[in-house]
C-alpha cells in the first residue's frame, strides 16, 4: 500500500473523517459549557505597611510575596471558611493575589467560586485578615518589646530610690551644681574679708569654705555613682518610649486594615467559559481526527496484508501442471500430408504421465507394441483417453 492508496480510501469516506471530528468537538464544547459556572469577586487593598515606612521595591516584592503565602495559610482560610460557608478546598484553589508593578502598593486579591456563595464578602474577610495576620507579628514583637522596656526601667528607678536613700538625693547633679555655686560665693565673700582684713569674718567664712569643700567631694563622690544608674535610666526610658510608639503604629496598623477605604470589593459576576469551550473542543476535534486517520491506516494495512497473502489465480497446489496453451498462442504446426488427410490424427491432449498405457483394442501383429493388423479397423480411443481430452481426468485442464 502506498499514500495513494491511503488517500483513496480517505476520499471514500471523506464525509465520515469529517462529521465524526467534528461531532466530537462538538460534544466535547457542549460537555464544558453544560458544567457549573464559576463566579469571581476581587478586592484591591492599599497597604498601610508600605506607606507608612515609604515606598521601595525591595519591601514592596517582600510584603506581596508574603501576602500571598499568608492568604492561603491556617490563619486566614479556616477563619473565612467558617464565617461564610464556603468548603476549605475551595477556598484554596480560588483564591489568589497579585500586584500591577512591582514596587506598588496596591495588592488585587482574586476569589473564584460557586453561584450563591458570599464572594464579595469572603474576598474582604480574607484580605483584611491576610494583612492582619502579617501586622500581628509586629504588634507582638512591639508589646514583648514594651514589658521588657517596663522592665528595665523599673530596675533602673530602684536603683534610683536606693541611691536617694544613701545620698538623700535624686538628683546629685543638681546637688553638686548648687553646691559648687555655693562654694564659689562663699570664697567671694571670703576673698572680701581678707581685703578689708577683717579678720573675725575671715575664720567664720573659711570654717564655711571647709564644710563646703567636704560636701563637695562627697557630691562628687555621690555624682560618680550616680552617672551609670543616670545612663541606664536614659537608654530604659528610651527603649521604653520606643516599645510604646511601635505599639501604637501596630495597633493603628490593624485597625487601619478594618477601615472601609483600605479595601475596595468588586463583584464581577459569572465568568465566560467561551475560552473553554473553544480549545476544549479543538481539543476534542484533533483527537478524533487523529484516531479517524490512524484507524483508516490499520484498515488500508490489515486489507493491503490479506491480499499479498491470497493464492495466485489460476494454481492449484505445488505440483500443479502450467496451464495449456490457447488456440490463439499454441504454436501452429506443419500442414497435414494429403495421404494422412484420410486418417484422424491422434489427440493433441497431453497424456497422463502416472497413468499406464491403454490395451489396444484391435488382434495387432502379435508383436505387444499395440498395432493394429493392415485389416483390421483404424485404432479406436478409449475411454481413458476419451475422459482426458472431455477434461474429467485427476489433472483436470482449466
Amino acid at each position: 500500500m502506498d499514500i495513494r492508496d491511503y488517500l483513496r480510501a480517505i476520499r471514500r469516506i471523506l464525509w465520515l473523517v469529517i462529521a465524526i471530528p467534528v461531532a466530537a468537538g462538538l460534544l466535547v464544547g457542549g460537555f464544558i459549557e453544560l458544567q457549573p459556572s464559576s463566579y469571581q469577586a476581587n478586592a484591591t487593598a492599599v497597604v498601610p505597611a508600605i506607606t507608612a515606612n515609604g515606598i521601595s521595591q525591595s519591601a514592596a516584592s517582600q510584603y506581596a510575596s508574603t501576602f500571598k503565602d499568608v492568604l492561603t495559610s491556617q490563619s486566614v482560610i479556616p477563619v473565612v471558611s467558617q464565617k461564610f460557608n464556603i468548603p476549605q478546598s475551595e477556598l484554596l484553589a480560588g483564591l489568589s493575589s497579585s500586584t500591577t508593578t512591582a514596587s506598588s502598593n496596591l495588592i488585587n486579591v482574586v476569589l473564584v467560586g460557586k453561584k450563591g456563595q458570599n464572594l464579595v464578602g469572603a474576598v474582604r474577610e480574607a484580605t483584611i485578615d491576610t494583612m492582619n495576620a502579617i501586622a500581628a507579628p509586629q504588634l507582638v514583637q512591639a508589646n514583648n518589646a514594651v514589658v521588657n522596656a517596663q522592665t528595665l526601667l523599673q530596675n533602673v528607678e530602684t536603683k534610683i530610690a536606693n541611691f536617694q536613700t544613701v545620698y538623700g538625693t535624686a538628683s546629685p547633679q543638681v546637688a553638686y551644681n548648687d553646691e559648687t555655686s555655693t562654694l564659689s560665693s562663699h570664697q567671694a565673700l571670703y576673698t572680701t574679708a581678707v581685703i578689708n582684713k577683717d579678720l573675725p569674718r575671715q575664720a567664720t567664712l573659711k570654717a564655711i569654705l571647709t564644710a563646703d569643700e567636704a560636701r563637695l567631694n562627697q557630691l562628687s563622690t555621690a555624682l560618680a555613682q550616680y552617672q551609670p544608674i543616670s545612663t541606664e535610666f536614659s537608654a530604659a526610658t528610651a527603649a521604653y518610649d520606643h516599645a510604646i510608639s511601635n505599639q501604637v503604629a501596630a495597633l493603628a496598623l490593624i485597625a487601619t486594615d478594618s477601615a472601609s477605604g483600605t479595601v475596595i470589593t468588586k463583584d464581577v459576576g459569572r465568568l465566560s467559559k467561551l475560552s473553554e469551550v473553544i480549545k476544549f473542543g479543538a481539543i476534542g476535534l484533533a483527537l478524533a481526527l487523529i484516531m479517524m486517520l490512524g484507524l483508516i491506516l490499520i484498515l488500508e494495512l490489515m486489507r493491503s496484508g490479506r491480499r499479498e497473502q491470497g493464492p495466485a489465480s489460476g494454481q492449484q497446489g505445488a505440483f500443479a501442471w502450467p496451464p495449456p496453451a490457447s488456440a490463439e498462442t499454441r504454436a501452429a504446426g506443419p500442414p497435414a500430408a494429403p495421404a494422412m488427410a484420410g486418417t484422424a490424427a491422434p489427440s493433441a491432449t497431453p497424456r497422463d504421465p502416472w497413468r499406464a498405457s491403454p490395451p489396444a483394442t484391435g488382434d495387432g501383429n502379435g508383436n505387444g507394441n499395440g498395432h493394429a493388423s493392415g485389416n483390421a479397423p483404424a485404432d479406436t480411443p478409449d475411454a481413458d483417453a476419451e475422459s482426458q481430452r472431455t477434461g474429467s481426468g485427476l489433472f483436470r485442464r482449466r
